[in-house]
């Protein structure tokens, strides 16, 4: 009530408050407020995915906001705001809304559903066979760690490209981590057994642009450069050039659209683009295709954003970008002693509370 955030908790960890305390806790008003952004794109309707995250990004990166209510519905307790950084109030061509307006986040590619059909293959572009639930022993699957919607591209050229990623085929086992999440329909993950090598290859990224001379750079949309995002340096591809003077972009290693000054892109050198693009989309597996909730967006991303599991994967769809393909998969939580978690289950197990609160 006071963060705005849906959660999932233990029985046993839910406290009573004491009467002492009630007459206090009734005269603070809950604190979160339920916002929308206002003006954007007539018929918007469902959010790609892209524009949510990055939507996502640029709020959970700035520390503070001001905003501008342009109109209350009282009927479903939402205000309609304006957003702005501190330092950009309240000038309306460098809101949040604005700029979201105005990148190239709003085509919708129709998801690629992957759904097994009787033969054992996907119905989309597939790579072997379906699998079954994997059988378990003892109730525990192994995970070995180590030590330490976008619409297709097809006029980018596969020349200076790095190789492909190898993706594992239905059936297969894989140690993954979950970069991004979005909703069940649409996250993120990284090979868990790559990640090594992706922080060292970022490590000689930030050495060689902080000391390299900055030079004009010929920006050509869907062409790789390497961007400074933050205090670090990604792998991206231009998926739009803004009039004033920033870039949207694509990171092909973790899967996040991001606005950067043109200003903080570089050239890719031949050098960074020897290791495969980390970032495989992913549909979760075992639950029924749908447009998610929020809450059901909130629960899912809670789960396992920025968390390493085992992928079960079930389909595969295959594309010459790397950016294009796409998997289905099951997520297992390994990380309890004696029990692994499926997160299909839990995700089903949400949607039908939810449905009996409404």
């Amino acid at each position: 009530m006071d963060s705005g955030t849906v959660a999932t908790v233990k029985v046993s960890e839910l406290k009573e408050i004491p009467p002492q305390f009630l007459r206090e806790v009734i005269a603070i008003p809950p604190q979160a407020l339920k916002c929308c952004l206002a003006d954007l794109p007539p018929n918007t309707g469902m959010w790609t995915p892209d524009a949510v995250l990055w939507l996502r990004d640029a709020v959970i990166n700035c520390p503070e906001f001001s905003m501008k209510v342009i109109k209350q519905d009282a009927s479903k307790g939402i205000a309609h705001i304006y957003l702005f950084a501190p330092e950009n109030f309240p000038d309306m061509d460098h809101s949040i809304n604005r700029q979201i307006k105005n990148a190239d986040l709003w085509k919708h590619q129709k998801d690629v559903f992957l759904s097994v059909t009787p033969s054992g293959t996907s119905s989309t572009k597939a790579m072997g066979d379906a699998v079954s639930v994997l059988q378990l022993s003892g109730g525990k699957l192994e995970k070995s760690f180590p030590d330490s919607g976008r619409e297709p591209s097809s006029a980018v050229s596969t020349i200076d490209m790095p190789p492909p990623l190898p993706l594992p085929k239905p059936g297969d086992l894989m140690d993954v981590y979950v970069s991004v999440a979005c909703h069940p329909g649409h996250f993120i993950i990284q090979p868990w057994n790559e990640l090594n090598n992706l922080y060292a290859l970022m490590e000689e990224m930030i050495l060689y642009y902080s000391r390299a001379e900055e030079k004009p750079v010929n920006i050509e949309k869907n062409k790789l450069y390497a961007a400074k995002i933050g205090d670090e340096w990604y792998r991206v591809i231009i998926k739009g050039i803004l009039r004033n003077g920033f870039l949207s972009v694509y990171e092909l290693d973790y899967g996040k659209h991001e606005f950067v000054s043109i200003r903080k892109v570089q050239p890719l050198l031949d050098t960074f683009r020897r290791l495969p693009f980390q970032a495989i989309t992913a549909q979760l597996a075992g639950v029924k295709n749908q447009q998610w909730s929020e809450e059901a967006s909130i629960v899912f991303r809670n789960l396992v954003e920025k968390k390493p599991f085992v992928a079960q994967i079930q389909a595969v769809n295959d594309s010459t970008n790397s950016w294009d393909r796409k998997i289905v998969t099951f997520l297992v939580d390994t990380s309890l002693p004696h029990i692994d978690t499926w997160i299909h289950d839990f995700v089903s197990q949400s949607l039908v509370e939810f449905s009996k609160g409404d």
